[in-house]
């Protein structure tokens, strides 16, 4: 009999885990792909549209309606990744009577799936971008995509701190969810924070998300830059909820399983 590595497991794993969560996800709705990205693009074009009906001209060089998208999408990612992570564990639960199953199998399968529907979400409104004439031109693609991953990573570093504490905590789950409406008005998502006075400006820049909207606005559009963008912050939010998370996912992993 011919040993499997554990690579090859896990791969195998992660692969029936995301075609589950796409089945339990979509499978049992009518245009259930579709309504996912409609859901992200809606908001989208109506925040785009208004602002642009509002403020047309107020940033010179930049196409409004291609700003709030970029930022919106990016937005959504991290946003769904780290809400679907919460109950990744209890969902899935039933699946770590197979040896195999790991809990941090199912979060990666959902990170995935999230990484998919924003992909499609992305590709939509490009279509729609080109049909309409939007100006969807990058300035400088490879660093848009690093900035795109590296939040991603941090998306997923939440997640799994989320997963873990939400577990054993139900409280903890439903603030993160709170919190998740306000951050979208002060993530930098409809303006830059070069646009806000000194004052709010300090204060809105204690927002890791902020410095990673500045990264993807300020590599994405030539009228941009990123001059408010403090790389080592990010890191740092990206690397300490990660360790946090893997620690203590280490450190419970086998209470998880028996519950």
């Amino acid at each position: 009999m011919v040993r499997r590595s554990s690579f090859s497991i896990f791969k195998s794993v992660i692969t029936a885990l995301f075609l589950r969560e796409v089945q339990t996800r979509f499978g049992t709705k009518k245009l259930g792909y579709f309504w996912a990205i409609f859901d992200a693009m809606l908001m989208v074009l109506v925040f785009a549209g208004l602002k642009a009906a509002i403020a047309e001209n107020a940033m010179p060089g930049v196409d409004f309606p291609v700003f709030l998208a970029s930022g919106f999408l990016a937005f959504f990612l991290w946003k769904d990744i780290v809400n679907r992570s919460i109950d990744a564990f209890g969902a899935n639960s039933a699946l770590f009577a197979y040896k195999q199953v790991k809990p941090f199998d199912t979060l990666v399968a959902r990170v995935l799936l999230e990484i998919l529907v924003s992909t499609m979400a992305t590709l939509v409104f490009i279509v729609i971008g080109l049909y309409f004439g939007f100006d969807i031109a990058v300035e400088d693609f490879n660093m848009v995509m690093v900035a795109v991953v590296w939040l991603i990573l941090f998306g997923f570093g939440v997640g799994l701190m989320s997963a873990v504490f939400a577990h054993f905590y139900e409280t903890f789950g439903k603030i993160i969810n709170v919190i998740m409406t306000p951050l979208l008005f002060v993530s930098a998502l409809m303006y830059t924070v070069d646009s806000l006075p000194p004052v709010l400006r300090e204060l809105i820049l204690y927002n890791p998300l902020v410095h990673f909207m500045e990264m993807i606005h300020g590599f994405y559009f030539a009228a941009l830059d990123t001059k408010y963008v403090d790389y080592e912050y990010m890191l740092y939010w990206t690397l300490i909820p990660l360790y946090i998370g893997l620690y203590f996912y280490v450190k419970g992993e086998q209470r998880i399983l028996s519950t």
